[in-house]
């Protein structure tokens, strides 16, 4: 649908038709174009003109959300690893099973069920609250084949461990947890072959694939209440802090806070998740890499901001030591990133052992102190952790 409005009314996300009168004084200037930035208006619509044509139908704008806190550090679990763990793996299934439904649903073109997204995101928050590496743990049991539904869920549960450390309330967590579970809902319209596809896309492949943004977002927009913050991310979470991004090019502070937050966490699961075509990256090396891309795809606060939250070692890591035994960050020392706390589960040899847990900032100093030597693949050494997590 064709409406006129000011050219004071335009903002970012809207989709420009034309503008002028179509008279000798004002021309019928076609534009046919997104605005992507204020500064990119400029360019598109001169000042002088005062009425502009947009379409609505294609109107990507949404309202600003509410901004970021200032951060609500790192609070004391109330719950033990061993406690909060069985419940956590609990809710994984049950959160599972949800997003194969959900986006059977899509397939089928029926309505979402938001009433069971908002229980299981609840969950996630109360978990994220009770015992952080619990949650965080929880991302070394996903499986290969079922990486289209667990990345979901993953990139919730991390956008609510990275909205908490930011210092967002528990309403607003809410809802970027709900970005996070439905930000790639768009891709139930790609056919999984393609999702799937072993070898490097094909230029249309790839286009094809660029879509699934805008798709989700259009298919949110037709469900009743869903926030305006939900379906800016679910739009966003492509767009890159240099303008490289899709579907429409915003940069820097244009991209909303929400979106970031899910740009972040979701290119770091998909880093160190293991997928048809690439092995799982190690956490640390995944970390390393993305501080790389700062003041590029990610603003330097931002991506900061995460690995502060995160860990330098994330909780999950495996790690050999410099007296020889391997283990697992058990838990961080946020004054001391380098220095987590390490669950000590093979000797030298790669041999199990009783389980020791170590604290690396109270050893040092001592004649039992150790360093983190290296960070490890344990595929590729195999060796499977989930049975040492609890251990």
């Amino acid at each position: 649908m064709h409406q006129w409005i000011k050219r004071s009314n335009l903002k970012p996300g809207m989709f420009i038709v034309s503008h002028g009168s179509g008279t000798f004084h004002s021309p019928r200037v076609r534009v046919g174009t997104h605005i992507r930035s204020l500064a990119q208006l400029e360019d598109l619509v001169p000042q002088g003109v005062e009425d502009v044509l947009i379409d609505t139908s294609t109107d990507l704008s949404l309202p600003t959300e509410l901004p970021l806190g200032a951060g609500g550090g790192v609070d004391a679990p109330s719950s033990d690893m061993a406690d909060e763990l069985p419940f956590a793996r609990k809710l994984y299934s049950e959160a599972l099973e949800y997003v194969k439904r959900f986006v059977a649903d899509v397939r089928k073109g029926t309505d979402i069920d938001q009433g069971k997204a908002a229980t299981l995101v609840q969950s996630f928050i109360d978990s994220v609250f009770r015992n952080e590496a619990a949650a965080v743990t929880l991302f070394k049991l996903r499986g290969i084949d079922e990486y289209t539904y667990t990345h979901s869920i993953n990139v919730s549960i991390l956008a609510v461990l990275l909205g908490k450390h930011l210092g967002l309330d528990k309403p607003s967590l809410l809802k970027l947890g709900l970005a996070g579970l439905f930000h790639d809902l768009g891709k139930a319209r790609i056919p999984l072959s393609l999702l799937n596809k072993p070898g490097k896309l094909n230029e249309s492949e790839f286009q094809a694939v660029k879509e699934h943004p805008l798709e989700g977002y259009k298919i949110l927009r037709r469900q009743q209440d869903v926030s305006p913050e939900v379906l800016r991310a679910v739009l966003e979470h492509h767009e890159r802090h240099d303008g490289s991004g899709y579907p429409i090019g915003l940069k820097g502070a244009a991209i909303a806070g929400f979106s970031r937050i899910i740009a972040v966490v979701d290119v770091y699961d998909a880093l160190t998740s293991k997928r048809v075509y690439k092995e799982a990256m190690p956490p640390a090396k995944a970390l390393s890499m993305m501080f790389q891309w700062r003041g590029q795809q990610f603003a330097v606060d931002q991506i900061e901001s995460f690995i502060h939250c995160i860990g330098v070692f994330p909780v999950g890591s495996f790690v050999r030591l410099s007296g020889g035994d391997f283990g697992i960050v058990a838990g961080a020392n946020p004054a001391r990133p380098t220095r987590p706390q390490i669950k000590v589960i093979l000797d030298g040899a790669m041999r199990p052992r009783p389980p020791q847990l170590l604290d690396l900032e109270t050893l040092e100093g001592t004649p039992a102190a150790q360093n983190i030597a290296e960070v490890l693949n344990p595929a590729e050494h195999k060796i499977d952790l989930e049975r040492f997590f609890s251990a």
